[in-house]
Order: structure tokens, then C-alpha cells, then sequence
């Protein structure tokens, strides 16, 4: 009897530590507070129930956003957000990747996604052809800024 109280005590302990280890950081859950679309400037990332999203918007004057985002895993459900004409996105074959470019001028564009397998999401961050100043990147509902704009996330 101790034997098996044993083994289902490590088998819950299994189940809620890899479900731990499977769930993403707090910090990327919920749309950026500072995320008004035409009445800011910068890239917004976060998680909720849909999946990961990245936007741009600016205060109406025209800038260049552009980036790759990768992944250890694949991605799925890639969708892109008010693209204009001039405006891509392109998934790569093997699904890791995601290259864009968005002229953004005070709209919203952007990409939603999800991850399919794999533990991390990396971002490479760009605007107008300079890397983007890590205060014009805000991450979760308190947008907080990582140390560069290229980083990673993490489940």
C-alpha cells in the first residue's frame, strides 16, 4: 500500500509540475495597458486565451516595423491583422519562422498566433531599419520592456 501512495504521489507531482513547466510566464498574459491604437508608438506582444499576439500602431506618422520571430516549436493558426497592400507576413516552410514588414501609420497591424510544441518564442525587432528602442516594445498587461528587442519568451 505505501508502494503505490508512493508512486501516485510522484505521478501528481509529475502531472502539475509539467503542466508548470508547459504554461507561459504571467508576465506575457493580457493586452498591454499602454497598447491605444493611434495614440502610441511601438510593438505590443502578449498571450491571452486566442493564442500570442504582436502588433504596431504609431501616432499616425508613418514607420516601418519589421522583424522575425521564431520558435523551437512550429507555429499554427498564423494569422496576420490589418495588412495593408504593401504590408507581408511569410511563414516559413518548415512552420519555426515568421518573417514581416509593416508600414504602420497610427492603425494597427500585426500577427496572431499560436505555438505548436516547443518551449520558446524568440523576437527580432525592427523599426524604420534600426533595431527598435526597448521602450517601444511592451510585453503583457504592464508592458514591461525587455533588455533588447532581440529576446525570447518563454513557457
Amino acid at each position: 500500500m505505501k508502494k503505490l501512495t508512493a508512486m501516485l504521489l510522484v505521478a501528481i507531482f509529475l502531472v502539475f509540475s509539467s503542466g508548470y513547466a508547459l504554461a507561459w510566464s504571467p508576465q506575457l498574459q493580457g493586452r498591454p495597458d499602454q497598447f491605444r491604437p493611434g495614440n502610441s508608438r511601438g510593438v505590443f506582444v502578449w498571450r491571452d486565451d486566442n493564442g500570442l499576439h504582436l502588433r504596431t500602431t504609431t501616432h499616425g506618422q508613418m514607420h516601418v516595423f519589421s522583424g522575425v520571430v521564431r520558435t523551437n516549436g512550429r507555429f499554427v493558426d498564423v494569422s496576420g491583422v490589418h495588412k495593408e497592400r504593401n504590408d507581408f507576413s511569410q511563414l516559413s516552410a518548415d512552420r519555426d519562422t515568421i518573417t514581416f514588414r509593416f508600414k504602420t501609420a497610427g492603425e494597427v497591424d500585426g500577427l496572431d498566433f499560436r505555438l505548436g510544441g516547443g518551449d520558446q518564442v524568440e523576437f527580432d525587432l525592427f523599426v524604420d531599419g534600426h533595431r527598435i528602442d526597448t521602450r517601444e516594445i511592451y510585453i503583457g498587461r504592464r508592458g514591461w520592456h525587455p533588455r533588447g528587442s532581440d529576446f525570447t519568451l518563454y513557457r
